[in-house]
């Protein structure tokens, strides 16, 4: 549900900011707005799940989803757009961050991460297709049935789990568990997995490299409809060239696991998407064109195709009884910088426009290089085991 909230309403942005009488680019907040929802939501429903069961968990998320997106049709304002954007990714956020949790219930090591590409491949085809499909909707229709559609769908998948999906963490696993070793707190569990460095490392690695991603598509509105005057009906293509990018490279990943480990795959991952930041920098003070501009865009977002499942599996390794609260970690710092990386190229944004009466793409370009450096670092420097010396 994730995919489509976030990208579905993409090139309806414009018709928004028209009928709510707002600039384009407090439309564009709302996508900061989901993230810091869509973190919220994780932070519960990770270590609720560890404790009750995941399907129970995913049910009542995807209700306040769907039950927020009817009132999404119904929006009147901007506030009313943030607020109810807010509370909408709360639930997607409870539901979502257990189907990391649900693969390492199953799987472990190097396996854990070719099916969590396996499924990211599968998960890829969501935004592939939402922008167009909102493209569509905003032509025939208008943007309200965007949220409607969403409404729908997401019942749809409640009644899809609750008829065929297997709780991966039964009652009788939970109470096996309990009683090997006493069950840490809440807060507990989120300080083992917060002190971990070396899972912080990973944590790192992944929650940066989606912050640049994050950037992009907070900014991609901008960069493609008003920079470039792209069309409406072309932008969805653009964008989905990305995800095209990044399916193929999950499945590249899948392959290269047979023969690298997972770590050498997530630092080549890390490097190629600094490179494209730093080629980004570079041309968006030459002004390069459209068509050296989307394939950079392209290789940076797909390079988390190589990041994502490595630094996941890297996280989840150490903390096989509480993969839940590890996962909502994974998924609050990732939505929340992502969230704060959104809003500091909105700041940058305007300021640049405040000083130099001009928009450019160097707020955009710096702000997902400087987020690429900081996950290679981090990675770097805090997932090496500690020398035991003599």
């Amino acid at each position: 549900v994730a995919p489509f909230a976030v990208d579905m309403y993409l090139p309806a942005m414009k018709a928004m900011s028209v009928e709510l009488s707002t600039p384009i680019h407090y439309i564009e907040m709302s996508v900061s707005t989901f993230l810091l929802g869509f973190a919220i939501g994780q932070l519960i429903g990770g270590p609720l799940s560890d404790r009750l069961g995941r399907k129970p968990i995913i049910a009542l998320g995807l209700i306040l989803f769907s039950i927020t997106s009817l009132m999404l049709t119904q929006t009147e304002s901007i506030n009313q757009l943030l607020l109810l954007r807010a509370l909408q990714a709360i639930g997607g956020g409870m539901a979502t961050v257990n189907s990391s949790a649900m693969i390492r219930d199953l799987f472990t090591g190097d396996d854990m991460a070719k099916v969590l590409s396996m499924v990211a491949i599968v998960m890829m085809s969501a935004p592939l297709i939402a922008p167009m499909l909102g493209a569509f909707v905003v032509k025939f229709f208008d943007w309200q049935a965007i949220f409607l559609s969403l409404a729908i769908y997401s019942l749809c998948v409640m009644l899809l789990l609750l008829w065929r999906l297997p709780e991966s963490n039964p009652q009788s696993k939970r109470i096996s568990s309990a009683s090997e070793t006493l069950r840490p707190s809440l807060l507990q569990s989120y300080k083992q997995v917060l002190t971990h460095r070396q899972a912080m490392g990973y944590v790192m690695a992944i929650s940066f490299a989606f912050s640049g991603m994050f950037v992009f598509i907070t900014s991609s509105a901008f960069t493609y409809m008003e920079y470039f005057s792209v069309s409406v009906e072309i932008f969805p293509f653009l964008f989905g060239a990305n995800v095209l990018i990044m399916m193929m490279m999950n499945r590249i990943n899948v392959w290269a696991l047979n023969h690298y480990s997972s770590k050498q795959i997530l630092n080549t991952g890390l490097m190629l998407q600094l490179s494209c930041g730093i080629a980004l920098i570079i041309s968006s003070y030459v002004h390069a064109p459209l068509f050296i501009i989307v394939p950079l865009n392209m290789l940076f977002v797909g390079s988390l195709g190589l990041i994502a499942a490595n630094a996941t599996a890297g996280t989840l390794n150490f903390f096989p009884n509480i993969s839940g609260t590890a996962t909502a970690v994974i998924g609050v710092t990732e939505f929340t910088l992502g969230a704060l990386m959104g809003l500091l190229w909105t700041y940058l944004h305007e300021t640049q426009f405040a000083l130099t009466g001009q928009h450019t793409l160097s707020p955009m370009a710096w702000v997902m290089t400087v987020c690429a450096l900081i996950g290679l670092l981090g990675l770097k420097f805090l997932s090496r085991p500690k020398y035991s010396g003599r």
